[in-house]
C-alpha cells in the first residue's frame, strides 16, 4: 500500500528540557500516522535535549529534527520552523507538553472535513496530578463555523485571550499571508500579536471536538516562572497588539477590549514583581505605564475601574510606581 502524502507538520519546540521532553517524544510515538511529519526543533540546548530528539526521530515515523545553532527564542524558534514547511497543514506543540494517543490523526480527520483554515482546540491542563479540561469561550465549536473577529467581544473572557500557539491548526495559506507570525524580537507573548492578527483577518474559523493537548503548568524553570529580562517584552507584545488593532477599520469597536488586555496583564506581572531584580522591575514599572498613558484617559480609567479588586488595586500601584520613579533614575543592574 502506498504511503499518503504528508498534510500536516506537527512543529514540536524544545529548549534544554533533557529528561523532561521524553514524555512528549513518547506521546507522538503513539499519535503517529503516514499523513502527519514531526519538526523537532532544538533552540540550541546547552544539555543533551539534541541528542534525544536525534534519538527519538529514529524511532518515530515522519520524524526529522532541526537543531538551531544560536539560541532564538520560542517565537525565533517556531519561525525557523515555519520556514521548512512542506505541507498544507501545520500546528504546534511545546516540547515539556504532550498529547494524548492518537490525537493527531483524529485532528487531522476533522479539519480535513470542516473546510476552514484555522480550526483551534481545547486543551487539557496538567498541574500535578491534576487534570482539567479548558475549554475556548466561544459558541463556535463542533462544526458550527464563525466569523473570529465576531468572537473577540463575545464575552470578558473570550477566544482572542486564549492565545496559545498549540491550541489550533493552521492551513499554510494563513503563513503564507503573515497571520501566524511570531516576532523574534518578543522573547514572551510572542502569540499575542498573532491570536489577534488571527481573529481580525481570518474569515471564518471554528473549534475542534477533538481533545489531546496535556499542558503542563508550573514547571520548575519555565519561562513563566522566571523573572528574567525575557519578561519584559510583555510590553513590547501589548504595544503590538494595540498597533495590529488600530491598524484595523473597525479599531474603535475593539479599543476597550485592547486596553482591557493591557491593564490585565500588567496587573498580573505587577502582583508578582518579587521575581524581578530592582532594576528590572524598575523598568518594567516605567515601560508598562508608559504604554498605560498612551491611552485615552477617561478610556483607561474606565477600564481600571471595571476590573477586580485586586487588579485594580495592583495597576493603581503601578502607575503610582511610575511616577515616583519618573523623580529619579532608574537603579543599575541587569537590564
Amino acid at each position: 500500500m502506498a504511503t499518503a502524502h504528508p498534510l500536516l507538520t506537527v512543529v514540536v519546540n524544545f529548549f534544554r528540557l533533557g529528561p523532561l521532553a521524553e514524555d512528549a517524544l513518547a506521546s507522538l510515538r503513539w499519535s503517529s500516522d503516514p499523513r502527519i511529519t514531526f519538526l523537532l526543533v532544538d533552540d540550541a540546548s546547552p544539555d543533551d535535549t539534541p541528542e534525544r530528539l536525534h534519538r527519538a526521530a529514529r524511532s518515530l515515523p515522519g520524524a526529522r529534527v532541526l537543531i538551531l545553532p544560536e539560541n532564538q527564542g520560542l517565537a525565533g524558534a517556531r519561525m525557523a520552523a515555519l520556514a521548512e514547511l512542506d505541507t498544507d497543514w501545520f500546528t504546534f506543540l511545546d516540547g515539556d507538553d504532550w498529547v494524548s494517543k492518537g490525537y493527531y490523526p483524529a485532528l487531522l480527520d476533522e479539519v480535513l472535513g470542516l473546510g476552514v483554515d484555522w480550526v483551534r482546540t481545547d486543551h487539557i491542563q496538567c498541574t500535578g496530578r491534576q487534570r482539567v479540561l479548558v475549554r475556548i469561550p466561544d459558541v463556535n465549536r463542533a462544526g458550527r463555523v464563525g466569523v473570529p473577529r465576531e468572537s473577540i467581544l463575545s464575552a470578558r473572557t473570550s477566544s482572542v485571550d486564549f492565545a496559545h500557539a498549540w491550541s489550533g491548526v493552521y492551513h499554510r495559506r494563513l503563513a503564507t499571508a503573515g497571520y501566524v507570525c511570531y516576532p523574534p524580537e518578543l522573547r514572551t507573548a510572542e502569540d499575542r500579536p498573532s491570536i489577534w492578527r488571527l481573529h481580525l483577518s481570518v474569515p471564518q474559523f471554528t473549534i475542534a471536538r477533538t481533545v489531546g493537548v496535556h499542558y503542563r503548568q508550573d514547571v520548575a524553570g519555565s519561562l513563566t516562572q522566571t523573572g528574567d529580562v525575557r519578561q519584559l517584552a510583555v510590553t513590547e507584545s501589548m504595544r503590538q497588539v494595540g498597533e495590529i488593532v488600530a491598524a484595523d477599520p473597525e479599531a474603535d469597536r475593539f479599543r476597550t477590549k485592547v486596553l482591557r488586555t493591557w491593564a490585565g496583564l500588567f496587573a498580573w506581572h505587577w502582583q508578582h514583581r518579587s521575581r524581578f531584580t530592582p532594576a528590572l522591575r524598575a523598568r518594567f514599572t516605567v515601560e508598562a505605564a508608559g504604554l498605560l498613558d498612551t491611552a485615552d484617559p477617561d478610556e483607561l480609567a474606565a477600564v481600571i475601574k471595571a476590573m477586580p479588586e485586586s487588579r485594580r488595586q495592583a495597576v493603581e500601584s503601578l502607575r503610582r510606581a511610575a511616577r515616583v520613579l519618573s523623580l529619579a533614575p532608574l537603579p543599575r543592574g541587569p537590564r
